[in-house]
C-alpha cells in the first residue's frame, strides 16, 4: 500500500527593497532631466549685451544668366508687334539649336503708345526682354557668342550667380562662422570688461547680402551674324561673396 505525500508549492519571495530602489531611481532620473542642475541658472532680468556675428564666403559662380532686351519702334502698332514677334522666334529657335531647354528661357514682350510724350511722335513701342539661366559654362559661352549677333539693347555679357544648392550650402557655412564670430567677440568684451557671459537670450538670424550676381565685362555688339565677341570676350565668372551676418544677445553676470 503506497502513502501519498502532500504536493509541495513553490514560493516566489520578491525584495520588495530593490522594487522601492528601482522607482525611486528612475523618480531621481525624471527629476534631472526636467530641473537640468547641471545648467547656469540665469535671472531672466540679468544685463545682457548685443553682438553681430558677421562672415563672408566666396565661391566661384555656377549659374549665368542673360538678360538681353530688344526693342521695335513704329507708328504702325502691328508692325512693331509684327517685328517683336519675328526677333523673338528667331532667336528662341537659335537658342534650342544650342541646347538650351526651354526651361532655361524666359521670354516677355509688352508695348506703349509714347504719343502722350511730347519729344516722341505717335509710335508704338514694343520691347523683348530674354531671361536665360544656364548651368553649363561652355553651354553659356556659346549662347553669349551668339546673343552678341542679335544687336542687344545694353548689357550682353552675362550676370554670375549661386544655383539654390550652392547657396543653401554657402549660407550654411556663413552661417556657422557668424554664430562663431558673435560667440567671439561677446567673450572678447567679457575680457576687456570684466564680466562674464551666461548664457544666450536671444538669436536673429539670416541677414544675407553681396550675391548673388557679379557683372563681367561688356561685349561690343557687332551686327547679327557676326560671330566677333567669340573669341574676345570668354566668360570669366571670377568669385562671388556671400555675406552673412546674426544678431545674439548674451546674458551677462
Amino acid at each position: 500500500m503506497e502513502l501519498s505525500t502532500p504536493k509541495q508549492s513553490k514560493q516566489v519571495s520578491i525584495d520588495y527593497r530593490w522594487l522601492i530602489v528601482a522607482v525611486l531611481g528612475l523618480v531621481i532620473i525624471g527629476m534631472l532631466a526636467l530641473w537640468r542642475p547641471w545648467e547656469p541658472k540665469i535671472d531672466k532680468n540679468a544685463r545682457t549685451i548685443d553682438v553681430t556675428g558677421q562672415a563672408t564666403v566666396k565661391a566661384e559662380p555656377d549659374q549665368v544668366v542673360f538678360m538681353p532686351q530688344y526693342s521695335f519702334d513704329n507708328a504702325d502698332k502691328d508692325v512693331s508687334i509684327a517685328a517683336a514677334s519675328k526677333k523673338r522666334s528667331a532667336i528662341l529657335a537659335q537658342l534650342k539649336k544650342l541646347g538650351v531647354a526651354d526651361k532655361a528661357i524666359k521670354a516677355d514682350t509688352n508695348g506703349y503708345n509714347a504719343g502722350f510724350l511730347p519729344e516722341k511722335d505717335d509710335t508704338y513701342t514694343y520691347t523683348l526682354s530674354l531671361v536665360v539661366t544656364l548651368e553649363d559654362m561652355k553651354l553659356a559661352q556659346k549662347v553669349q557668342d551668339y546673343l552678341a549677333t542679335t544687336s542687344p539693347e545694353g548689357q550682353v555679357t552675362p550676370q554670375y550667380g549661386f544655383t539654390k544648392a550652392t547657396q543653401t550650402s554657402l549660407e550654411s557655412k556663413a552661417r556657422d562662422l557668424a554664430t562663431k564670430d558673435a560667440k567671439k567677440k561677446a567673450e572678447q568684451s567679457a575680457d576687456n570688461l570684466g564680466f562674464t557671459v551666461a548664457g544666450v537670450k536671444t538669436v536673429t538670424d539670416g541677414s544675407i547680402g553681396g550675391y548673388p550676381y557679379l557683372l563681367d565685362s561688356k561685349v561690343a555688339v557687332g551686327s547679327e551674324g557676326s560671330a566677333s565677341s567669340s573669341t574676345e570676350f570668354p566668360l570669366q565668372p571670377g568669385e562671388n561673396e556671400l555675406n552673412y551676418s546674426v544678431s545674439v544677445s548674451f546674458y551677462i553676470n
